[in-house]
């Protein structure tokens, strides 16, 4: 059944229409009722929320004061349906879209954006009055009219949902905006006004600038962390042209203490239009043309700017050009809330899971998947390139297989079954690694029996593990016949300048890697110069395992095995990045939620 098809049957006087949006508190789609004919928007509680008593038994009591809310700038609430657990809320309809979409599109002026946040202030205020926050302000949450009159939707289902925690998931997904969200908030401690106060002051510095006052990369969770435990960077760093009093006004609004904000939304918006005016000049307000009623002292300060108590006279110089050239958002992704069914995990407050992150399971296993990979390409043997059976005889031993050899003594070779090379006079014997020649070995001439002695000693100490030797049989100038066979060195492979070069690249591999990690594992906060040093230690690592199981004898070395290693490694190297910053990241979490006397589930 579809969502409209079971709203027509929970609200029989309503013709459902289409929806209009969807986010972490719920869908929301079109109606008409039908003897009024009056357009409303309905919106319905996720199942897996409202399924819960004591969301309903909230959801209802908030849902009677959000009813007696009687300002212009609060969208009126018209009707409160519960039906078998279901809970739906019909609502004023607003077809002039929403002030996320106005600065998408057409954007804003920075006066316009101070005269839209003013008027926000002035409903967030009245609503403060009568005892109910919003713990939700976003521009998506700031609906116009036809005629562009602003209104402020969505009052107190927050706190329906929640009371004082902002929501998540166990996997971490936050219900909610998590690019507004203030710091006392995402703690679950007392709120207050300077909750949306802090809310309206992000949304001003996005206005006003077209970005976030924190970094949106890392997800929800990332982005609650740092609104709790870091510094905002300034307004005027993102936006220099920004006018210095306001930029001073918005960042006093998202001080990480409340008592450090203002006191009030109206006190806020004060604020606002005092410093505008000194920024913008006398009768900046009227010139934005955004409708506002009922503003009050807000309103009233627009008309000049209060001197500080006690401050002498002073004449007023005119305001300097401000460029209004309308902004929009330079950020690609808008942090929006996740939406939720009735299959999501449990929800939980925010800061259960800021004290107790989920440990990176996936990326854990997606490393030890790639290290098996590694594994398989360095150790899965190749087939040797060998002669048929009996075709060459090396010390006695058929060549059709390894001979296992100490290069640094004498050996001999003899042609077997191999017609070619009858009456041959002389033979060479060069030896090959990975397709590359490595050394030419000298060879006396043909004894009786065919045997010819080889002395290898200028390959002793440069060859390790498993080489091609090609043996070449010739007749004068004439070459007979040229057989590839392979032989396996017998001389411990760390006495060798291939052995001894590949365990010092070990160490310096591993002293690197370690030193891209640290920061990762320490502090939690990913840096992409440390993934891209894993992906290079990590390719140089696989490339070196391919390396090691030559040198000891299980296998040749051959591009065919180095370079899918290699690639396995590279992968590798990331994933345990991204994987040990995951972990970091959850380490430093608890250890600054036991700092600061955060409680929850898996804080002890």
């Amino acid at each position: 059944m579809t969502d409209a098809q079971k709203l027509a049957g929970i609200l029989p006087g309503y013709e459902i229409g289409a929806e209009l949006g969807r986010g972490g508190y719920g869908v929301v789609l079109a109606g008409v009722h039908k003897q009024l004919g009056r357009k409303v928007a309905i919106k319905e509680l996720p199942p897996k929320l409202a399924s819960d008593p004591g969301v309903r038994s909230r959801f209802l009591a908030e849902a009677r004061v959000l009813a007696s809310l009687d300002h212009p700038h609060i969208v009126p609430l018209y009707d409160y349906v519960e039906v078998d657990g279901v809970c739906v809320l019909v609502m004023e309809s607003l077809p002039g879209g929403t002030v996320w979409g106005r600065f998408n599109g057409l954007g804003y002026t920075p006066s316009s954006a101070c005269a839209v946040v003013m008027v926000a202030c002035a409903g967030l205020h009245y609503a403060h009055q009568h005892g109910i926050l919003h713990r939700d302000v976003k521009p998506e949450n700031l609906l116009l009219t036809s005629d562009g009159q602003l209104k402020v939707a969505d009052f107190g289902i927050a706190k329906v949902l929640g009371d004082n925690d902002a929501l998540a998931t166990n996997a971490g997904e936050i219900l909610g905006t998590p690019a507004y969200i203030a710091p006392e908030q995402a703690q679950g401690g007392d709120l207050g006004p300077a909750a949306d106060v802090y809310a309206a002051g992000v949304m001003l510095y996005e206005l006003l600038s077209g970005k976030l006052p924190f970094s949106e990369e890392g997800g929800g969770l990332a982005i609650v962390y740092r609104h709790v435990y870091e510094e905002p960077v300034p307004l005027r760093t993102v936006a220099p042209a920004a006018p210095a009093p306001l930029a001073e006004v918005v960042m006093r609004a998202l001080s990480r203490k409340p008592d450090e904000r203002y006191a009030t939304a109206e006190d806020f918006g004060v604020a606002i239009g005092e410093a505008a005016t000194a920024s913008f000049g006398q009768g900046w307000f009227a010139s934005t043309e955004v409708p506002v009623l009922g503003g009050g002292p807000i309103v009233a300060s627009t008309q000049g700017v209060r001197p500080p108590a006690g401050a002498p006279a002073t004449v007023r110089l005119p305001a300097p050009p401000v460029d209004q050239q309308p902004l929009r958002p330079t950020v690609s992704v808008h942090v929006r809330g996740a939406a939720i069914d009735a299959d999501a995990d449990a929800v939980v407050p925010v800061r259960q899971v800021l004290v107790n992150p989920p440990w990176p399971v996936p990326w854990a296993v997606l490393t030890a998947a790639l290290l098996g990979l590694l594994a398989f390409f360095a150790l899965s043997p190749p087939e040797l390139t060998a002669p048929g059976p009996g075709v060459l005889v090396v010390n006695g031993h058929d060549a059709s297989s390894a001979v296992d050899v100490d290069l640094s003594k004498h050996f001999t070779v003899r042609p077997g079954k191999l017609p070619a090379a009858r009456g041959f006079t002389s033979m060479t014997l060069d030896l090959h690694v990975a397709g590359a020649p490595l050394v030419k070995a000298t060879a006396g001439t043909p004894a009786r029996d065919g045997s010819v002695d080889v002395n290898a000693n200028g390959s002793a100490f440069l060859a390790a593990g498993t080489v091609d030797a090609i043996a070449t049989f010739r007749r004068g100038d004439r070459e007979l016949a040229a057989v590839t066979f392979p032989l396996r060195t017998s001389r411990a492979w760390y006495s060798t300048v291939p052995g001894i070069a590949a365990v010092l690249a070990l160490l310096f591999l591993l002293a690197y890697a370690e030193s891209q990690l640290a920061p990762l594992r320490r502090r939690g906060r990913r840096r992409f110069s440390s993934l891209l040093g894993l992906l290079v230690a990590g390719g140089a690592l696989g490339a070196l395992a391919a390396v090691f199981t030559w040198l000891t004898g299980s296998r040749p070395l051959e591009l065919e095995g180095i370079v899918p290693a290699a690639a396995a490694g590279a992968a590798a190297g990331v994933a345990l990045g991204i994987t040990t910053y995951k972990a970091g990241r959850r380490a430093r979490l608890r250890r600054i939620a036991r700092k600061r006397g955060l409680t929850g589930r898996g804080a002890e």
